[in-house]
């Protein structure tokens, strides 16, 4: 886990507007670090200076407040939004490619734990790369991934540009400890920021209860991660060791991160085969809780697909395992979730600010 808080030097006890300038540059310089290996194509360097924009944006979003708990003056506050907006436009466009990378991993996962070879014939029971469908899908996830990277790149080197984003942001950064504002602390905005983001956590959590609703269950993901980012920032603020969180804000993120990269997979061959229909999944009467491994995960759902489709077996059997795998994923993350309500956690982590 990376110190954030260290790295960028920030302490409990030094006026808020100093720290955020300080873990504002050292995001944006961490995140123009990785520029020249992303327009190389470096999947890495892609996935680095994605996470240290994200980082930064969600900074942004904890230093402006809310319009009840407000942490600067409205004109603050307003350029603040503003900025988070512009970074927002890149960071789309890194994500519009970055995607396309993860989905790719998982394909590439199945395809190789179901290849056919000398050592595992006599175990498989899937079909192989050899029908063809998986490979059609593979080879459209790389034409779209290429479809993107012009926009991905055309963004980055407007924004390095003399005048730019890159350098216009980070005039902005370093110039807000001579803006004009109440002298607030570190400490004393960590005690505002943490309870913000723990509500947000628990406001969403029951959306966990609805194994259907795909936009709640990435909501809850995205409200782990603001939290997650937050505490990471907050370190020197707290009572307590922030790792040990962090570590369970993870699991449950990368849980509800696979289960959303699953719904994308189904939207995907949807347009990677031209259907006019999303593709739906409903457990087949009598198995409401499929288990992995399956012998043959097509066989545990009813499909709706048009009368006439073009979904190859292969395709079907790599969904249908896909929508197996993530009903294990929300299985694991509701019981990790209540395992921690149980302890009284995130909430807890309020009076340890």
């Amino acid at each position: 886990m990376a110190d954030i808080a260290k790295e960028a030097g920030l302490k409990a006890d030094e006026l808020m507007l100093v720290a955020a300038s300080q873990l504002f540059s050292y995001l944006w310089n961490t995140a123009w670090a990785q520029a020249q290996g992303t327009l190389e194509g470096d999947a890495d360097a892609l996935h680095d200076m994605r996470v240290a924009m994200r980082r930064l944006r969600t900074a942004l979003q904890s230093f402006e407040g809310t319009s009840e708990a407000p942490l600067l003056p409205p004109h603050l506050r307003r350029e603040l939004a503003r900025q988070r907006r512009k970074l927002g436009k890149l960071g789309d466009a890194l994500g519009a490619v970055r995607d396309f990378d993860v989905l790719k991993g998982h394909l590439k996962d199945y395809l190789e734990e179901h290849e056919v070879t000398p050592t595992n014939k006599a175990k498989r029971v899937l079909p192989t790369v050899a029908d063809g469908g998986l490979e059609d899908l593979k080879d459209f996830l790389k034409s779209e991934r290429e479809a993107a990277f012009p926009h991905m790149v055309e963004q980055i080197q407007e924004s390095m540009e003399p005048g730019g984003l890159r350098e216009n942001f980070a005039r902005f950064a370093l110039g807000l400890p001579a803006a004009s504002a109440p002298p607030l602390l570190l400490k004393g905005a960590a005690q505002l920021i943490v309870p913000l983001r723990i509500n947000e956590v628990l406001h969403c959590a029951p959306l966990l209860h609805d194994s259907h609703d795909a936009i709640g269950h990435h909501e809850f993901r995205k409200a782990l991660r603001r939290l997650r980012y937050s505490l990471e920032m907050l370190a020197p603020c707290l009572s307590v060791p922030v790792g040990p969180h962090i570590k369970r804000l993870t699991q449950l993120q990368d849980l509800l991160g696979e289960m959303q990269d699953r719904q994308v997979l189904c939207g995907t061959a949807q347009a990677a085969f031209k259907l006019d229909e999303p593709i739906h999944f409903k457990p087949i009467k009598g198995n409401k809780q499929p288990q992995l491994p399956a012998s043959n995960a097509a066989k545990q759902y009813e499909f709706k697909l048009p009368k006439k489709h073009s979904l190859p077996p292969d395709v079907i059997e790599f969904l249908a395992y896909g929508e197996s795998r993530r009903h294990e994923l929300l299985k694991q993350a509701r019981d990790l979730w209540e395992e921690q309500q149980k302890r009284h956690w995130p909430q807890s982590l309020a009076e340890d600010v």
